[in-house]
């Protein structure tokens, strides 16, 4: 608005209750009392560090141990992204989320006709183990902590180049999510790998890192995919842990003890806008996971019953109108995790709606934490909102939610919930009502539905120079050209049987890469093998003649 002489007139803003229901349509009360809560200290809560974990997984929480600062980090080629970590490091940050580009992610090679024009434009493209040779340049992976976004590749890739370079497997650190099920939850469908292979990869990347890899954490169960493609928060934890419980389950056939696992994992969660919600999210997801590990399957290490959370804010939450807005929403998820008790954070840029994060919000991201740490107190005591009356029966209530969500996933079976689309029908139903109330005014988003500015000004949007992704993806080719192709054709056939025999997967990976198998003829062999389609864009035919042993050299 305009008045006299052209100057800017700020409007009023007018302050009233828009909702009073959660995030996640829980209805609330205008207070709460003694009488909303049940149960002893010692049974719903104990302290922290105790079983059941409700008010956090260590005794000091922040005091003994803060929590890791994390930054997503990823583009254009490996030498582009190597040289952002560096940038994240002179930043203040401690440990790296390394994004790859989603022709990566799904495993595909960065040559495919169809995508050559898709590589490196939202995360890094890493198509052999020679990437890895220039994205850990200067980096031993034995004293530094790299975390991967999930793709089934980058776990063996990882071994391979820690065996190529003589490294110590027992002492190789770092991070990736097995939860390959998000193939099929967060969009993709069955076309890049089915439930059931899904599935199992997992549980033989599971099995493998456990009994190979001990520092290697694994991110698993990993529901923040697919909360931010549309679930409440209890869905969350009954999706979660009813792939563990499955995973904890078909592990057990393989001789592991939960005792042996559990201790690997962390929960890869989201932390949302409705910041009690999600301090009561976490509450109840690790008295949940205790009581799950140490009543069902028998657990009695506390390391196992302790869980560990990873979490990334909310992507979804944040919008492209007033991008600048998003800065408040991601402080405020930062806070709720860390209110939370969880163990890293990595806070989305506000730019992530507009598109790769600039280095200027990447900086910003990492101040956020860390005024958080050192200003606010966020790291002071351990579960600060324990005792509030409204967060204990939040916390009840997402439990209570939760748990007849995860036995109605457990009665059909987790994988045919995917296989069905019963799961998918959840998202859908959520999603449809979450636009409608956006739709309708009902569900406020300042910038989008209410609070729109007459007109604002274009956001500055990350670029790079595109013309190294060109030159690599031409040298890729040539590297391809230049292999050992009757090894080659050994090693895939060693993982085509693999696959086809019941055994492990990951050894047979390993190998196979070491003998410079691509992401995409990987990940295309192991489809074959399950009865799929080599290629799931449908333009190339395998390369692989393994009746004949031999490499198509004109495929």
């Amino acid at each position: 608005m305009t008045g006299p002489g052209g100057k800017t007139i700020i409007p009023p803003v007018s302050l009233k209750l828009s909702r009073t229901t959660t995030w996640s349509d829980i209805e609330t009360k205008p207070v709460y009392k003694p009488e909303d809560t049940t149960g002893t200290y010692e049974e719903k809560l104990g302290n922290p560090g105790e079983y059941p974990f409700t008010r956090g997984s260590f005794p000091q929480m922040y005091r003994s141990r803060m929590w890791t600062l994390r930054n997503i980090v990823g583009y254009g080629t490996a030498a582009d992204t190597r040289e952002g970590i560096e940038m994240a490091r002179r930043a203040g940050q401690a440990g790296f989320n390394v994004v790859l580009d989603t022709v990566s992610g799904i495993g595909v090679d960065p040559d495919h006709p169809a995508l050559e024009a898709e590589v490196g434009l939202d995360g890094c493209s890493i198509g052999h183990l020679d990437d890895l040779d220039v994205l850990f340049d200067g980096i031993d992976p034995t004293e530094t902590d790299v975390a991967w976004h999930a793709t089934h590749n980058i776990y063996p890739l990882m071994v391979a180049f820690a065996k190529q370079k003589g490294y110590d497997l027992a002492k190789l650190q770092g991070s990736h999510m097995p939860d390959y099920l998000k193939y099929n939850l967060d969009g993709g469908g069955e076309k890049f790998m089915s439930p059931e292979l899904s599935h199992r990869m997992a549980i033989d990347t599971v099995e493998y890192a456990v009994r190979n890899t001990p520092k290697w954490a694994l991110g698993y169960p990993q529901v923040y995919n697919i909360r931010e493609r549309g679930i409440t928060p209890a869905t969350e934890i009954a999706l979660g842990l009813a792939i563990a419980a499955t995973t904890f389950q078909d592990l057990a056939e393989r001789g592991l003890s939960v005792d042996e696992i559990a201790p690997s994992m962390a929960w890869v969660s989201t932390s949302d806008i409705d910041f009690f919600e999600e301090v009561a999210k976490f509450r109840a997801l690790r008295r949940m996971w205790a009581r799950m590990v140490k009543e069902r399957f028998g657990g009695t290490n506390p390391r196992a019953m302790r869980l560990r959370i990873a979490v990334h804010t909310s992507g979804r939450s944040l919008v492209y109108q007033q991008p600048l807005n998003n800065l408040t929403r991601t402080a405020i998820e930062t806070l709720a995790a860390l209110a939370g008790g969880v163990q890293s954070v990595e806070t989305c840029t506000y730019d992530e709606p507009v598109s790769i994060p600039t280095h200027e919000a990447r900086e910003l991201s990492i101040r956020q934490q860390l005024i958080l740490a050192h200003e606010v107190g966020a790291a002071r005591t351990a579960d600060p909102l324990g005792g509030s009356y409204y967060v204990e029966w939040l916390t009840d209530k997402l439990e209570e939610d939760a748990l007849a969500i995860q036995v109605k996933l457990e009665e059909k079976g987790i994988v045919k919930s995917v296989e069905d689309g019963s799961f998918e029908a959840l998202m859908d139903e959520y999603n449809l009502k979450r636009q409608e109330e956006i739709d309708n005014g009902e569900r406020i988003l300042i910038g989008v539905n209410a609070f729109v500015p007459e007109s604002e000004p274009e956001p500055q949007r990350f670029t790079f120079d595109g013309a190294p992704v060109k030159d690599y993806v031409q040298e890729f080719r040539a590297k391809k050209a230049r292999r050992d192709l009757p090894r080659l054709v050994a090693r895939m056939r060693d993982v085509f049987d693999s696959v086809r025999d019941g055994r492990n997967t990951q050894p047979a990976m390993v190998e196979a890469f070491l003998a410079g198998a691509t992401v995409g003829e990987m990940s295309g062999v192991l489809r074959q093998a399950s009865g799929m389609q080599y290629d799931p864009y449908l333009v190339l035919e395998s390369p692989f003649d393994f009746e004949r042993a031999r490499y198509l050299e004109h495929v």
